[in-house]
């Protein structure tokens, strides 16, 4: 599941590094080309909320593997994009239907004991993050080796190869929904409004990928700039740094089983503020920069483990919609933060992304201790 996670998210990521790259092909801005990776995440989440619900109506497996295919298909097609327009198009359904990861998240929290939970769903969970700094890089030395399209074709072939290899490889999941689609999808929007748990923990979510994913949209366009003027290969080298950050994610999912999420969730909080104040001043500053990106991954994944392992706690038998409530929302808000990420490059360069990843931080940490003492009130009147 960890193999198949990194290797199936990594899809979403591959074209962030090489975003000035495909600026130059396609004559467009900087601003332009960044819707690219803005609509592969809005079609991802919305093949979230659309899809990922299934798997608690339908056999695990084979959702995977209809996900895989038609996603490696759709990726395969990115090759022959004749314009920005077909591309980000493209990259949309690819998007869509790329969700097998998000799937994968839910079957490992119904397979592992309640003990272990946390350090399982840790275990998974660092595929993807994993997956996604594995694709700057991977995509960096592809492009610049055998240029931008066999990045898609390598991705798409993989994507492929992965749908057969998980008739073996997993074993089958009986699902516990037996109505109609209908009333799966109305059933998962029951379940944002019954439970309060499940609101915060999917805005958190979303604030910090936001950050996540501002920072690591312009930082290509730093790295590009002077005084660094670094190519795609060794722009895709800082998302190797990220990978450190990742192995921490089955030790944060273990002690948030001892300890409860909370400390684990106020820890990566913590962290990835002091990473934004950090790159905040780092504009022309390499070692900075280094820096930032190891406190920052590790603090988005440590507050995500527990987060979204918390959710899992609501409802057994609808992890599948837990799972795409979560993710669906985490994904809208990387994909916002894309956007803004960009928009603040445009305006103020290095500094205002830092100072706005920061502002995103704040929020989930204000967010984070009003549901607490939310929850610490409850817990008196009970």
């Amino acid at each position: 599941m960890f193999v198949a996670c990194a290797l199936v998210v990594s899809n979403l990521y591959y074209n962030q590094p090489l975003l000035g790259m495909l600026a130059r092909e396609f004559a467009v801005s900087e601003k332009s080309v960044s819707m690219v990776p803005a609509f592969t995440l809005i079609g991802y989440a919305l093949g979230i909320l659309f899809l990922v619900p299934l798997g608690d109506m339908v056999e695990r497996r084979r959702l995977m593997q209809a996900s895989m295919m038609v996603a490696g298909l759709f990726a395969i097609s990115l090759a022959v994009s004749p314009n920005i327009l077909t591309l980000g198009i493209l990259s949309f359904i690819m998007g869509f239907f790329n969700v097998s990861a998000t799937v994968l998240i839910s079957f490992s929290a119904n397979l592992a004991k309640p003990e272990e939970r946390g350090r399982i769903v840790g275990i998974v969970l660092s595929g993807i993050l994993i997956g996604s700094l594995m694709a700057r890089t991977l995509a960096g030395f592809v492009a610049e080796n055998f240029g931008w399209k066999m990045v898609f074709i390598f991705a798409g072939s993989v994507n492929l190869i992965l749908a057969i290899i998980t008739q073996w490889a997993l074993p089958a999941a009986e699902s516990h929904f037996h109505g109609t689609y209908k009333a799966l999808l109305s059933s998962t929007w029951d379940l944002v409004k019954t439970h309060a748990t499940v609101r915060e923990a999917a805005l958190m979510g979303a604030i910090l990928f936001g950050s996540f994913s501002a920072f690591w949209t312009t930082l290509t366009f730093l790295l590009e700039g002077e005084p660094f003027r670094y190519t795609p290969q060794t722009i895709g080298l800082f998302g190797a740094l990220g990978m450190i950050g990742a192995f921490a994610a089955p030790l944060a999912g273990r002690y948030a089983d001892k300890k409860g999420p909370a400390a684990t969730i106020r820890l990566g909080l913590y962290c990835a503020m002091a990473a934004f104040a950090i790159l905040a001043v780092s504009s022309t500053a390499v070692v900075g920069v280094i820096l930032g990106v190891l406190i920052l991954d590790l603090g988005i994944q440590v507050a995500h483990i527990s987060n979204q392992t918390r959710m899992f706690e609501v409802s057994a038998e609808a992890r599948s919609r837990l799972s795409s409530i979560y993710i669906f929302s985490y994904f809208v808000g990387g994909a916002l933060g894309s956007y803004i990420g960009s928009l603040l490059w445009s305006l103020g360069r290095w500094p205002a992304v830092s100072l706005g990843g920061l502002g995103f931080c704040l929020g989930a940490t204000l967010l984070f201790q009003r549901g607490q003492k939310r929850r610490a009130t409850s817990a008196k009147l009970a």
